[in-house]
């Protein structure tokens, strides 16, 4: 057995199986994992690591591991996304069309009960690209907004004379970038900010620190994680926080988990060797996601292409139900490395990267036939199909790969073969 691949886990089988059904939307758990790989391979962080596959099992518990030779920084970020996928599954919001059109009902009626429909009529609107659009059509409709009033601002409105307030929409706001930057951009004298889906700490934020900005309203506030998060630590986070984004942003906490039926924000990560902010990874199934669908499809086609040293491969190995009674153990996942198969066992505490071997061929067809017939008798006669050798020679050295793999507690036999669906 030939030690040397890297196996980190990603999901370690304690989340709640309703909470990955919930998460994904998919009825069943094998659907519910593979939605959620394609979801973790849809990604520019994934794609750059260099031959990495990703491997799941649905039972006993969900578990999802990516092996590969991983540098440290890759470790680390892979540490990110078990932690990112911990709090996603527990706490998310998925904002399909119909629940954004109660939002932006929610949204119009604030408009009105702060500033009046005769104010409304004669105030101009306009949207930050480009989920703030989809917002604006349909507040367009809600405020029955006249097309002279939907536009973009342009340079020099100030000295123009331009008196009416710009009412700038998004579909929401984290850490208020994205409207800094259209101020910066923008010379419009008063302007009302409404985002969705925003913190509300942001949102007074914003109003305290610009002083064109007549109001800030959403229609929903999001809850900051941080404190939860960091816990007895979070001081100490937020002190760094607040060096690392200067002032780049209104607010420094980290809003809970949005998405919406068009668009996954984009994910941060601080790069210390770099020094800044660098895109991290999104996690929604591009099934619920019209961008992430359309990234995901830009991916597939690339990994489709001639192949490139430096590139992971697409797809999730999902380990089949085993029949028994001789099973792999509970936290134990195998994914097919070329003619081997790379196997790991995650203790029950595991964290990040677990030990992991490497099955040659013979000793790979020999576990696969293990695990597909759940017998040593069974495992023997898949093997006589495929090997020209005396069953007694077979039996002898499949029975020693047995005794190995049970010394280590990466094979076990089951009493009982059922499973609870």
């Amino acid at each position: 057995m030939d030690r040397g691949i890297d196996a980190v886990l990603l999901l370690d089988g304690r989340e709640s199986v309703e909470q990955l059904l919930a998460f994904t939307r998919q009825p069943d758990r094998e659907s519910a994992l593979r939605a959620l790989g394609e979801g973790i391979q849809a990604n520019p962080l994934w794609v750059r690591m260099k031959g990495a596959r990703l491997a799941a099992r649905a039972w006993p518990e969900p578990m999802v591991a990516a092996f590969g030779h991983f540098s440290g920084k890759q470790k680390s970020l892979l540490a990110d996304l078990a932690a990112q996928l911990r709090e996603v599954l527990e706490h998310h919001r998925y904002i399909d069309y119909p629940a954004a059109e109660l939002a932006v009902e929610r949204l119009a009626t604030a408009l009105r009960a702060r500033f009046g429909e005769d104010a409304l009529s004669r105030f101009r609107y306009t949207a930050i690209p480009r989920g703030g659009w989809i917002v604006l059509g349909m507040l367009s409709y809600l405020l029955d907004l006249r097309p002279d009033q939907i536009g973009v601002p342009v340079p020099g409105m100030a000295e123009s004379g331009e008196s009416q307030p710009w009412v700038v929409v998004d579909d929401c706001a984290l850490s208020g970038v994205r409207f800094q930057q259209f101020l910066q951009r923008c010379d419009t004298p008063a302007v009302i900010f409404c985002p969705l889906f925003a913190p509300r700490e942001l949102c007074r934020a914003i109003e305290r620190v610009e002083p064109r900005v007549l109001a800030c309203l959403n229609a929903e506030d999001l809850r900051d994680v941080a404190p939860n998060w960091f816990g007895a630590t979070y001081s100490r986070w937020l002190t760094e926080r607040r060096e690392q984004i200067g002032e780049e942003a209104y607010w420094c906490g980290i809003a809970e988990y949005v998405a919406f039926a068009w668009c996954e924000p984009e994910a941060k990560y601080w790069d210390a060797k770099a020094g800044r902010f660098q895109a991290g990874w999104n996690a929604w199934p591009p099934s619920l996601c019209l961008k992430r669908r359309v990234q995901a499809e830009r991916l597939r086609a690339e990994a489709a292409g001639p192949a490139e040293e430096g590139r992971a491969q697409v797809g999730i190995v999902l380990q089949a139900a085993e029949p028994g009674p001789l099973k792999s153990a509970a936290r134990v996942l195998g994914v097919p490395i070329g003619e081997s198969v790379a196997v790991a066992h995650f203790p029950q505490a595991a964290a990040g990267s677990a030990p992991c071997f490497q099955l040659d061929s013979t000793a790979a067809d020999m576990w696969r036939a293990l695990l597909e017939s759940g017998s040593l008798e069974g495992a023997i006669s898949l093997l006589l199909e495929e090997y020209a050798v005396a069953p007694e020679a077979l039996r002898r050295d499949l029975a020693a790969l047995v005794a190995e793999l049970d010394d280590i507690g990466v094979l076990v036999r089951c009493e009982s073969s059922g499973m609870n669906r």
